[in-house]
């Protein structure tokens, strides 16, 4: 029984590596690779894959950014709170 978890080379799916292995077995395995070239996830870079937009619709590290992005939206666009003695938060004493 193994606690580690394993992931699919994506230059050879015969290929199950230890996820924490996965970046040297890429760099490894991407000099002997002859298939189409495989476009690198800017999300995680273990990530390669032939089309990026599909990729993306399924990326688990990209929709965390974009949550991520939302909140921080949403922080910077709300409304400062109103002072108890009447001046707005924003402007200076």
């Amino acid at each position: 029984m193994s606690y580690y978890e394993f992931g699919i080379c994506p230059y050879d799916k015969t290929h199950r590596i230890m996820l924490f292995r996965m970046p040297k077995h890429i760099v490894k395995c991407e000099k002997n690779y002859r298939g189409p070239p495989l476009k690198i996830c800017k999300y995680n870079a273990t990530h390669r894959v032939l089309d990026m937009e599909e990729h993306l619709k399924e990326c688990p590290y990209y929709l965390r950014t974009i949550d991520n992005h939302a909140v921080q939206i949403a922080l910077t666009s709300r409304i400062a709170p109103i002072q108890e003695d009447g001046n707005d938060a924003n402007t200076p004493l």
